[in-house]
């Protein structure tokens, strides 16, 4: 054989082979996928390198990411930069003004994360727990807190005697203000000419006969009307009517929250009756139906300098409580057993597809390689052979 050809031969087929190799030995990487077995002995090299230790990289690629990658001070000090927390408040915000130019209501903004049947039967839930909670308390305060033992005296806020006298007065100026404005109104005068033709009425004899000649009764009305007023704008009848309010008001500070309540509501326990009221004051369910219909979006434009800076101190303190129990997340996270769950579960044929796109050219670069080492050994062996012929 011509040496040229010789050399050529040897020279192909050691490249051929080096190629060859370095191909295979890429793709035992990740081929076979399982185990293969001959006569019940499992073949050498199967599975494949990656498939065989998939467990071993997920958990050590587990142990890397918490100790090198995702660590406690690493979040920290991408916490404590000044700028995350402000693109954190803006993106809220902004999300925020978007909804709110939509149109925002309560309740679209609840129907975006539920559906109406289930926020129907969430709010009645949520009134009748706390109707009960607003109960249950009203209990313990009546028993151990000792209401139903403390005078109102104690109970009300700023109860003092120069207090109830302030409101005696209060009292008064409205009560003779709203008399004297019924008396000189239509209805008033209508009412009192009532009460003389019943009195009249009601007169027996010649007195009655009298009476009924010589009264008039829409004069008497009109003159009883201005004599009243007059009664009720002069200091004698005032200083009446506020001594007789001072002297309940008195009496009323020495009353038990029990007695209070026994004589409101006119029973011997009364308290199933302030729960009752306390209930029909709260009124839950009407007011969760009152914020559903409330206009966000109109209040969040309106009132948009407000709310942000509360926004960004919210972010700001929300951050602030995240570093200084990073650990504890941290730790709650469990990174090394999150990531091993996740690698194990990713299948191989993903990691190779991965790994040929971002490797390929490697991978392809690995294998000329191969050839070319193999064509150089090819030559050296091709070139000793004719030194030793």
């Amino acid at each position: 054989m011509q040496l040229w050809l010789f050399i050529t031969v040897n020279v192909c087929v050691a490249a051929f082979v080096g190629a060859l190799t370095n191909h295979f030995a890429i793709k035992m990487l990740f081929h076979p996928r399982r185990a293969l077995y001959l006569l019940g002995r499992r073949l050498p090299f199967t599975p494949g390198l990656i498939p065989k230790r998939k467990d071993e990289i997920a958990s050590a690629l587990g142990d890397v990411v918490a100790k090198y990658l995702v660590t406690a001070d690493g979040l920290r000090e991408w916490l404590r930069g000044g700028a995350m927390q402000e693109a954190a408040a803006a993106k809220i915000r902004g999300w925020l003004l978007a909804r709110a130019e939509e149109g925002l209501t309560a309740e679209r903004l609840i129907l975006k994360f539920t559906d109406r049947a289930s926020w129907e039967a969430m709010r009645a839930r949520w009134a009748e727990q706390g109707t009960g909670l607003i109960e249950r308390w009203i209990e313990r305060q009546w028993e151990d807190g000792g209401w139903k033992a403390k005078p109102l005296a104690e109970l009300v806020p700023g109860w003092s005697d120069e207090t109830a006298a302030g409101w005696a007065d209060r009292m008064t100026d409205w009560l003779t203000a709203s008399l004297r404005e019924e008396l000189l109104s239509v209805r008033g005068r209508r009412t009192l000419r009532n009460m003389i033709d019943g009195l009249l009425d009601r007169t027996g004899g010649w007195l009655g006969v009298l009476a009924g000649i010589f009264v008039d009764e829409d004069k008497a009305a009109a003159k009883l009307t201005e004599v009243l007023a007059e009664q009720l704008e002069g200091g004698e009848l005032r200083e009446m009517v506020r001594t007789f309010i001072a002297n309940k008001l008195a009496e009323a500070g020495g009353w038990t929250l029990e007695q209070a309540a026994a004589r409101l509501s006119g029973e011997e326990n009364p308290l199933p009756w302030l729960k009752e009221q306390a209930s029909r004051l709260l009124r839950l369910e009407e007011r969760l139906d009152k914020i559903e219909k409330l206009d966000v979006g109109e209040l969040l434009i309106r009132h948009e300098a407000v709310w942000a800076e509360a926004l960004r101190t919210i972010v700001g303190a929300a951050f602030d409580l995240l570093d200084r129990r990073l650990e504890t997340v941290v730790a709650a996270l469990e990174l090394p057993r999150l990531v091993r769950r996740q690698v194990e579960k990713f299948p191989v044929e993903q990691v190779e597809r991965i790994m040929l796109d971002l490797s390929g050219r490697e991978f392809r670069a690995i294998t000329w390689l191969g050839a070319l080492l193999g064509g150089m050994i090819g030559l050296i062996q091709s070139v000793i052979l004719q030194i030793f012929r």
